[in-house]
């Protein structure tokens, strides 16, 4: 009977043994992935807003094709509007996780891309926004009265075409300020041609902040 007991303690005392060295492995492997884990910058002020801007081609279809990615910066106390080009650009491309993009069949952005531009950019994206060729068409009918570009201008030259008309977009929003929203007919646009995860009573919010302040809103888009 004591043997017995003496057998069971021993086997007892090695499947701890090995139980806590499994433990101690996967705590030292997860201490490592963490370390070798980019940290991503977090805005310097909690007076803005990050958003990515994403152009596609058709909202419509089941992978629509990405034409473009810009950074919108919003600083409210400034106030400022920024528009950075992410997607094509000369810099850093290779490194762009365009495997990554994808559209889920409620047609919202991959959470996976949104993390890998982030760890890219080294910046974090509070919000995104989805816009197809038709939905910039709207945009520019309203606002501007332009006659929008087509697909088959899309060539390599992307970001110089869109900073064009993105940054005539901006000038109509600053010149009209707080009747800017009122002149666009959302119901063309939302929800087959934009989606986004940022509510559109807090994008009205957003806008309502930027206007607010006696300073003129200031607005820069770069590009090529």
């Amino acid at each position: 009977m004591r043997k017995l007991i003496l057998l069971l303690s021993i086997l007892a005392f090695f499947a701890c043994l090995a139980a806590g060295i499994f433990i101690a492995q996967k705590s030292l492997e997860a201490a490592g992935d963490k370390e070798h884990t980019p940290e991503i910058n977090r805005p310097a002020s909690p007076h803005q807003q990050n958003i990515l801007l994403i152009h596609i081609d058709q909202l419509e279809k089941n992978q629509p094709e990405l034409i473009s990615v810009w950074g919108l910066i919003l600083y409210f106390p400034e106030p400022k509007i920024i528009m950075q080009p992410i997607y094509p650009s000369p810099i850093g491309q290779e490194s762009f996780p365009l495997s990554a993009f994808r559209i889920t069949t409620d047609k919202t952005l991959n959470p996976r891309f949104i993390q890998q531009v982030s760890l890219q950019t080294q910046m974090a994206w509070d919000n995104y926004i989805l816009m197809d060729h038709q939905a910039i068409s709207f945009f520019a009918a309203d606002l501007t009265s332009d006659e929008v570009f087509s697909p088959s201008d899309l060539t390599d030259g992307v970001i110089a075409v869109e900073r064009i008309y993105l940054s005539r977009l901006c000038e109509q929003f600053v010149a009209l300020e707080h009747t800017a929203f009122q002149k666009i007919h959302w119901t063309h646009i939302i929800p087959d041609h934009w989606r986004s995860n940022l509510p559109f009573d807090e994008a009205i919010l957003h806008w309502e902040k930027l206007t607010s302040p006696q300073s003129p809103i200031k607005c820069e888009v770069f590009g090529e």
